[in-house]
C-alpha cells in the first residue's frame, strides 16, 4: 500500500510541474564558441525582478524570475573575446521561451517555438532564420504541417515537432508531428521535404473510433486525418483479423503482454493505415490536438501554402 501511495505521489508532483513555462537565457553554439543572451539597452536595467503564481493544486505560490533586457535585445556574443558581435530585437519574439540554434561560425541564428503557448493555426509563426542581425525568412506552421490536427496539446502548451538541429553542410533539419522531414539552408530556404521512410506518401496517420462488427471485421470511424488522406466522419468497414486488433489495442496499455488483455467492443486509437488498413507499428504517436479545434481549423485553412 505504502509502495502504491508513493507511486500514485510521484504522478501527482509530475501533472503539477510538467507544464511550466520553459524560460531561458542563454544559447550556445555546439561547438561552444558563442553564446546567444540578453544584452544591456538603454532600455533596460540589470535589476533582477520576481513574480508569483499561486497554484491551487499544491496551494503554494510559485516564483519565477525576469530582467528587462530580455524584453529587447539579445546579442551574440564571442566566448573567446568576450565581444557583442550583433544583437536581435525581442520586443515580440520573446526568445527565452523558444529555442535558438547558432552556427559554429556565429552567422546565423534560427530560432524555433517548439514548445509554444499559442494555438494551432496556419499562420502562426514558428521558427525565425536570421543572418546575423537580418531576419531573412520565417515560417509557420501552416507551411510546415498538412493541417492543424497534428499538434498536440498540453495544459498549456503546444508542441508540434519530434526533433530539430543544426547538421553537416550548414542546414537546418526538423521533423514534425507528421512524420515529415524538412532540410532548410540557414537562410531558410527549403531544400527538400521527404516523409519518413517507415511512411509511403499514401499511407495516413488517423484516430478513429473502432468498432468490431463480426469475427475480422471492425468498423473504424475516422475523427481526424493527419495525412489527409480520409476525411473527418468517413466510416471504413476493413476486413481484419481479431488477433491483429488486439495487438493494435493493447499496444503500450498496462504492464500485461497484449495477448492477455481483453479487447473491449469499442475503443479509440491513433493507427497507421496501410494499403488500406490499420497495422500494428512501432510508432509511438503523439496526443494529438482535439478533434472539435482541429477540424475546424482545418476547414478554415482553404487556399493556405504548405511545401508539397
Amino acid at each position: 500500500m505504502r509502495i502504491l501511495l508513493t507511486f500514485l505521489a510521484l504522478l501527482l508532483v509530475q501533472s503539477v510541474f510538467a507544464d511550466q513555462p520553459r524560460l531561458r537565457y542563454s544559447f550556445k553554439s555546439s561547438n561552444g564558441e558563442f553564446e546567444l543572451k540578453p544584452s544591456d539597452t538603454i532600455f533596460s536595467d540589470n535589476k533582477i525582478y520576481t513574480d508569483s503564481i499561486f497554484n491551487p493544486n499544491t496551494k503554494k505560490y510559485l516564483i519565477s524570475s525576469y530582467s528587462y533586457p530580455d524584453r529587447y535585445y539579445w546579442g551574440l556574443y564571442n566566448l573567446k573575446t568576450n565581444k557583442l558581435l550583433y544583437k536581435i530585437k525581442n520586443d515580440s519574439l520573446f526568445i527565452e521561451t523558444k529555442t535558438a540554434l547558432i552556427s559554429d561560425n556565429g552567422q546565423n541564428i534560427i530560432i524555433v517555438d517548439d514548445y509554444s503557448g499559442g494555438f494551432a493555426i496556419p499562420n502562426f509563426e514558428v521558427i525565425h532564420f536570421y543572418d546575423k542581425d537580418e531576419l531573412t525568412k520565417t515560417l509557420t506552421l501552416g507551411e510546415l504541417l498538412n493541417n492543424m490536427c497534428s499538434v498536440s496539446y498540453s495544459v498549456s502548451h503546444m508542441r508540434w515537432s519530434f526533433d530539430f538541429n543544426i547538421i553537416e553542410k550548414n542546414m537546418f533539419e526538423i521533423e514534425t508531428y507528421e512524420f515529415y522531414n524538412y532540410t532548410f539552408d540557414l537562410k531558410g530556404n527549403l531544400i527538400k521535404k521527404i516523409s519518413d521512410n517507415r511512411i509511403q506518401e499514401k499511407d495516413d496517420i488517423v484516430t478513429a473510433k473502432i468498432r468490431r462488427l463480426e469475427k475480422d471485421k471492425y468498423s473504424f470511424k475516422i475523427i481526424k486525418s493527419i495525412r489527409n488522406n480520409h476525411e473527418p466522419e468517413t466510416e471504413l468497414i476493413v476486413v481484419i483479423s481479431d488477433r491483429t486488433i488486439r495487438k493494435i489495442h493493447g499496444k503500450f496499455y498496462g504492464f500485461l503482454p497484449s495477448r492477455n488483455k481483453k479487447m473491449e467492443t469499442e475503443f479509440y486509437k491513433t493507427v497507421l493505415f496501410k494499403n488500406g488498413k490499420p497495422i500494428n507499428s512501432e510508432f509511438r504517436f503523439p496526443t494529438y490536438n482535439g478533434k472539435e479545434y482541429c477540424n475546424l481549423a482545418n476547414k478554415k485553412t482553404a487556399g493556405n501554402t504548405v511545401y508539397n
